[in-house]
């Protein structure tokens, strides 16, 4: 039997900043998460590489507490594909970050202003052309985008509409709030020594139910890997509708024999329970959590942090 080392292959992204854990923004306390996807061009790479992290390190630099990069590497997925997870408190301070940067920020984004003034050119250089892609993801809340059950939108402690606002205005939470295991005990993308990038199309029809089960699935790991990986949801914005991202973090890359290992407990009180269930109501038909989502929609993708010791 193969023995877990205990220990994540790099050191996890925290390490790839100077900044003081209170400054610190991440996928458990983070408003907003954009990932920033690019594809290193042939004979590039130690350029491209070093090129990244001082990106990441500059908007770290200039900006603590409002944001914060860390650079993964894609592994087991296309070789030399970077990743950065940009972390924001909120969509005003991402906004409030491109005003701070001027015209090149707002034409290139938070990594602007790095890029105009340090090596432009190697920058073109360095990335295949077309292949910067960037996602926004906000944390999932109960009610976002109107998908409310009918026994949430009875309850009015259930709201998520601001208090202090005469508007209504939909209050996004970190993703930290979505469990019950404390916010010490989670792994998020500054700790985790391996993050599974899990994207999933859920049905239009039952988009209230789909979430319902995406956020059980992942408590049920929260709860039962003993610290060793936690699952976060998030909801794809400006994006393509119902899709759904979940960031399962891991201490290493072994704990995910523990989480195939939850999945095939059949003791009474295994979490399996939580696949076998119906999700669609009695009323429409019943259904399994195979009913949820579009066939063939969900994908895997194994992220690591980039190892800044070469």
């Amino acid at each position: 039997m193969t023995v877990d080392s205990g220990m994540p292959s790099v050191p996890p992204a925290r390490h790839q900043t100077a900044q003081p854990a209170d400054k610190i923004l991440h996928s458990a306390n983070a408003g907003v998460v954009v990932e920033r996807v690019a594809q290193i061009a042939g004979g590039q790479g130690d350029t491209a590489r070093r090129m990244a992290r001082e990106a990441a390190e500059f908007v770290n630099a200039k900006h603590p507490g409002l944001a914060t990069v860390f650079v993964y590497e894609e592994t087991f997925g296309v070789k030399d594909r970077l990743h950065w997870l940009i972390h924001f408190r909120s969509l005003e301070d991402y906004e409030r970050l491109l005003h701070m940067g001027g015209a090149r920020d707002f034409r290139d984004g938070v990594l602007g202003g790095y890029v105009a003034h340090h090596q432009a050119d190697d920058w073109q250089a360095a990335f295949v052309p077309g292949s910067v892609r960037e996602t926004m993801m906000l944390p999932h809340r109960w009610g976002i985008f109107g998908t409310a059950t009918r026994t949430m939108a009875q309850d009015p402690s259930m709201s998520p509409l601001a208090a202090d606002r005469d508007e209504p205005w939909f209050e996004v939470l970190p993703a930290q709030h979505q469990t019950s295991v404390a916010a010490d005990g989670l792994l998020n993308t500054a700790t985790a020594g391996v993050v599974m990038h899990r994207v999933v199309d859920f049905s239009y029809k039952y988009r209230a139910e789909a979430r319902l089960f995406a956020r059980t699935v992942a408590e049920n790991t929260n709860l039962n890997s003993g610290g060793d990986a936690t699952a976060l949801v998030f909801e794809e914005l400006f994006g393509t509708m119902e899709r759904m991202h979940f960031l399962i973090h891991m201490k290493t890359l072994g704990t995910m024999y523990k989480l195939m290992g939850i999945d095939a407990r059949t003791d009474p009180e295994a979490p399996r329970a939580t696949y076998m269930q119906d999700w669609v109501p009695r009323e429409e038909g019943g259904g399994g959590w195979d009913s949820l989502m579009l066939e063939g929609s969900g994908h895997d993708g194994c992220l690591t942090p980039q190892y800044w010791g070469d």
